[in-house]
C-alpha cells in the first residue's frame, strides 16, 4: 500500500501566488499513468493559465474560484469538479475570502522534466 500526503510528497514551496503538492506521480510511486496534486491559492491570488498535454479534472475542496478553459469562465465552489481536455488553456483564481483548496488529477501523467520543473522542492513539513 502507498500512502502520500503533503508531508511525504515534492511541491511548488510556498510561492506567494500559490503552493501545490505531487502526492502521487510515477516519480514517488508505481503509477504509470495517472498524477494527483493538491494545491492551495490563496485570497486574491491565482494559478496563471497554462496547458498541457494531459487531460485534467479539478475536484475543489475548500473555497470560491473563478476557472477559466480558453474564452469561458465560470465560479466554482466546494463539491464542484471540472473536465480539462489535453492542450486546453486554463487556470484558476481565488475569488473567495478562504483559501481556494482544490485536488487535480491528470493523465497520462506529466513527464518527468515538466513535473521536476513544477514541483522542485523536497518533501517537507509546511
Amino acid at each position: 500500500m502507498e500512502v502520500f500526503n503533503r508531508n511525504n510528497s515534492t511541491n511548488t514551496g510556498k510561492l506567494p501566488i500559490l503552493t501545490s503538492w505531487m502526492l502521487i506521480s510515477p516519480k514517488n510511486s508505481s503509477t504509470q499513468n495517472l498524477s494527483i496534486q493538491i494545491s492551495e491559492v490563496p485570497v486574491g491570488s491565482e494559478q496563471p493559465i497554462h496547458n498541457h498535454e494531459p487531460e485534467q479534472c479539478y475536484y475543489v475542496i475548500k473555497g470560491k474560484g473563478l476557472m477559466v478553459i480558453e474564452d469561458e469562465s465560470r465560479e466554482v465552489f466546494a463539491g464542484d469538479a471540472v473536465y480539462i481536455p489535453s492542450y486546453l488553456k486554463h487556470g484558476i483564481k481565488n475569488i473567495g475570502n478562504e483559501v481556494l483548496e482544490y485536488l487535480t488529477a491528470n493523465t497520462p501523467v506529466f513527464s518527468d522534466q515538466y513535473e521536476s520543473t513544477l514541483w522542485p522542492s523536497a518533501p517537507s513539513n509546511f
